[in-house]
């Protein structure tokens, strides 16, 4: 991957996760896989995996299915 698709890919999730925070209070749905895949964009799909793991507890992980979500982005 060039280095020009990886500032782009930074920059799209970095706007995706700014949008999706001011639009949470909002009942626009969809917010949440907004932020995820901003994280995803942002920071790669193993960083976005082991971030959440380490700051969700493991029931909710489990019950949320983040992991599934993630894998398929």
């Amino acid at each position: 991957m060039s280095k020009r698709w990886k500032i782009f890919y930074k920059t799209l999730g970095f706007i995706f996760i700014v949008v999706g925070v001011s639009l949470y209070w909002t009942p626009v749905p969809g917010t949440t896989i907004l932020i995820i895949l901003g994280f995803v964009w942002f920071i790669g799909k193993s960083k976005t995996l082991s971030f959440f793991k380490e700051n969700l507890n493991k029931k909710v992980f489990r019950y949320l299915r983040v992991g599934a979500i993630i894998k398929k982005m």
